[in-house]
Formats: structure tokens, sequence, C-alpha cells
């Protein structure tokens, strides 16, 4: 370019660059250092996911082959325990969804012990076999209350399961009481005129057996010319007590205590 290009109208023209190695050059540089952030920023990244550390690394780390087998016993008796509670849980909620879905089973194991509950505590029938006694009346060898209760002590020493007399249940608070014409029983009064029905549910030959030994009850009824007659009997019904028995019976008033402290002094 010469002196006369340079000026024009007094004025200096304008400098362009001109395209050439100085161009090229600076792009190469500019895309040299990108790859080298590039580089520099996936290995930054890989040096920090190294030094990341999982939690069972950190659980073990710096510990002893002692602390390490103490640490092994205490999570393994805690994985046993959870395993038993796990189990127990399982199977209680069985057992609701059982019920609550109305399982058969489980409500006739429920329905049977009710009612076994009701026939030993004399509140339902109960029906079987076992031994029909009946005792015709003779004013001469009247049948008293204490005889009544040793032949009735006689027949549940051989396993009777139920008991009754004329008709009346016989519990645990039966009372068996003498009257100026006879006998009561659960308040239910008898004449000494009246036939005796006497019934045990249970086994008719060990009763039938017990009743007959030598030295027995009707041994020594026997020797007073009581006439007594027992069968074997392979469908009896023996009933349960009353309504106004086991009104008569019902202590739970007497449960309901209203315990008053003491005034103080």
């Amino acid at each position: 370019m010469t002196k006369d290009n340079r000026v024009k109208n007094g004025k200096p023209a304008e400098l362009r660059p001109s395209p050439g190695k100085n161009g090229g050059t600076g792009m190469a540089v500019r895309l040299v250092l990108c790859a080298a952030f590039a580089i520099l920023g996936f290995l930054s990244i890989s040096q920090y996911k190294s030094l990341l550390k999982t939690p069972e690394e950190k659980f073990v780390e710096g510990k002893t082959l002692d602390e390490l087998s103490s640490d092994y016993i205490t999570l393994y008796e805690k994985n046993t325990a959870l395993t038993a509670r796990y189990a127990q849980l399982s199977g209680d909620l069985s057992s609701l969804q059982a019920v609550r879905e109305g399982d058969a089973a489980l409500q006739n194991i429920f329905e049977d012990e009710k009612q076994a509950a009701l026939r030993q505590a004399g509140l339902a029938d109960v029906s079987g076999s076992g031994i029909t006694v009946l005792i015709k009346p003779d004013t001469a060898a009247p049948i008293t209350s204490n005889m009544l209760i040793q032949f009735i002590n006689e027949i549940k020493a051989a396993d009777a399961l139920a008991v009754s007399v004329n008709g009346q249940r016989v519990v645990p608070m039966t009372e068996i009481r003498d009257t100026v014409s006879g006998f009561s029983v659960n308040g239910t009064a008898f004449s000494y005129d009246d036939p005796i029905t006497i019934q045990a549910l249970g086994s008719g030959v060990d009763m039938y057996g017990a009743l007959q030994m030598v030295g027995g009850i009707l041994d020594k009824w026997a020797q007073s010319s009581i006439d007594v007659h027992v069968d074997i009997v392979d469908n009896l019904t023996i009933p349960a007590l009353g309504i106004e028995q086991q009104e008569k019976m019902d202590l739970s008033a007497y449960s309901e205590t209203d315990v008053t402290p003491a005034p103080a002094s």
C-alpha cells in the first residue's frame, strides 16, 4: 500500500486486517482451550465420584475385625427379632381376616366352646347314654336329703357328666334339703309319697358297677328294704336349670361391692 493510498482527502484510510495466518491460528487456540476444559471437567467429576462411598462402606470404614463381628451379631439378632415379630403379626392378621370374613371353622370352634361351657354350668340340656334310677316310695324307709347326696356323690365319683333328681339339674350350687313332708332340690319340694327318678349321663357300665359294689350305697339301701331299680340306657336327656333356679343361684349382685373409704380422723 503506497503513501498516496493511505491518505485520501486529508484523512487516513481504514485499515482492515486481511484474512490469512493470524485468523486461522486464533480459531485453533480456542478449539484447543475448549477441549482442555472439557477434559478437565470430566476428570474432576470422575475424581469426585470416586471419593463418594456407599453406606455399607462408611459403616465398616475404620473398624476392627472384633467391632465388625459385634456389629454383625447385633444386626443378626435384630433381624431374627423382626422376623419373629413379622410372623406373629401375619398370624394375627390372618385370624382377624378369618373372623371378619366369617370363617365357618373358627365360628364353629367358638360355638362349640360356648355350648360346652353352658352344658357344664347346667344352663343347657345334655343328651347321651347313662343310667336311670327309680326309687319307689316307702313310708317305712323314707329317702332323706343325706341319702340323696350320698347317692349323687357315688355316681359323680364314677365320672357322671350330669345328674338330675326328679327333673331338677344338679350343679355345684344345688341345695338338697329335708322338708316337713319330704325333701327339696333347688328349692323345689317333693313328697315322701312320690317316686324318685335320678338320671345320670356318662358311662352306664361304670356308674352301675360303682353302685353295685359290696358295701356301696345300693348294698346299704337293700339292707333297709328300699326298692331301687337301675337301668343302663343308651339315650336320655337331662334338662337344664330352670329360669327360677338360675335367678336364685345368680351371685352377680354380690360381686359388685361398694367400697367406701373410711373418713379421715
